[in-house]
């Protein structure tokens, strides 16, 4: 696989960075994390750094050459890591985190999201998509009740309606697995670059010839927009160098959200490829079904945990 990829963070006008991020290397894959950490809550940057550390973990100890379900792969790592940070809601804390990550595998990108953290895929100069926000205004803005310039500056932009960490479990949203064309750029960051940069900006800024400038740039012209009330600023970013994929898709179309059932469904069909011994549905729960999911996607044998 051909590609660049850029990193870069900042604090902006915050006393402290509660923003993470992570770009890991395979041989066949390249795995991309952002969190940005709930500053609402105390222990933001906590909850941040374990979903980061989470998917980082997961994807170092996959040992089957491919991710057979790159979707369920990385919606399992978000349960992970919402189950880690509710273990650290102890003496006043509350750790919560948005978060978005992509797994990029054999030309195909796969990505998946919580919050108001955000993937653009770019291409040709031009915005082919973006992840929707779990927040009051995405939510107003679908409705066609306010714009794009206007879900920046509304009263209620901060309001989201999912998180990491929190009380309720998640309910991850997935995009659909999309191959990539040479000169594509996949752009995960946190609220405060795009609260900043329109996407005509951000096409501007990733003109430039190296990604890593690219990047820096995009974080001093939202600094220098935002001023004092400049968010933290969180990029990662991968530029495609390759033609269209050769091999043949994994998923085809994937469910937006994935929920009990499907995940359900899916740890099914692991313990199926597993060969494990089957039991009744009903006298399974769900932790029981992610456990096999777990040691399915990591290529482990059950007997030796």
């Amino acid at each position: 696989m051909k590609y660049e990829l850029a990193q870069y963070t900042a604090r902006g006008g915050r006393a402290v960075n509660q923003d993470r991020a992570a770009i890991v290397e395979r041989d066949n894959a390249v795995l991309l994390v952002v969190a940005d950490g709930l500053g609402g809550h105390r222990g933001g940057e906590i909850a941040a750094e374990i979903l980061t550390q989470t998917l980082v973990r997961s994807f170092q100890t996959v040992r089957s050459e491919i991710i057979q379900r790159p979707s369920v792969f990385l919606a399992l790592g978000i349960l992970q890591a919402h189950q880690a940070i509710l273990k650290r809601r102890k003496m006043g804390l509350d750790p919560r985190t948005t978060g978005v990550m992509c797994l990029v595998q054999n030309g195909y990108a796969y990505w998946a999201h919580v919050g108001d953290s955000r993937l653009y895929h770019f291409r040709h100069g031009g915005l082919m998509q973006r992840t929707h926000d779990h927040s009051t205004v995405e939510e107003l803005r679908r409705e066609g009740l306010v714009s794009e310039d206007e879900m920046r500056v509304h009263p209620q932009k901060g309001l989201l309606t999912k998180c990491i960490g929190g009380p309720s479990k998640p309910s991850i949203a997935l995009g659909t697995e999309t191959a990539l064309a040479c000169d594509d750029v996949l752009l995960l960051c946190s609220d405060g670059l795009w609260e900043a940069l329109q996407p005509e900006e951000l096409i501007k800024h990733l003109k430039l010839e190296s990604l890593e400038e690219s990047a820096e740039e995009m974080v001093y012209a939202a600094e220098n927009k935002m001023g004092s009330r400049c968010d933290n600023l969180t990029i990662a970013s991968l530029r495609w160098f390759e033609e269209a994929p050769s091999t043949l898709p994994l998923q085809g179309k994937t469910p937006t959200q994935l929920d009990d059932r499907v995940l359900m469904q899916a740890a099914a069909a692991a313990r199926a490829s597993m060969d494990a011994k089957k039991q009744p549905e009903k006298e399974r729960d769900l932790a029981a079904e992610i456990k096999e999911l777990e040691q399915y996607l990591r290529g482990r044998d059950p007997k030796s945990e």
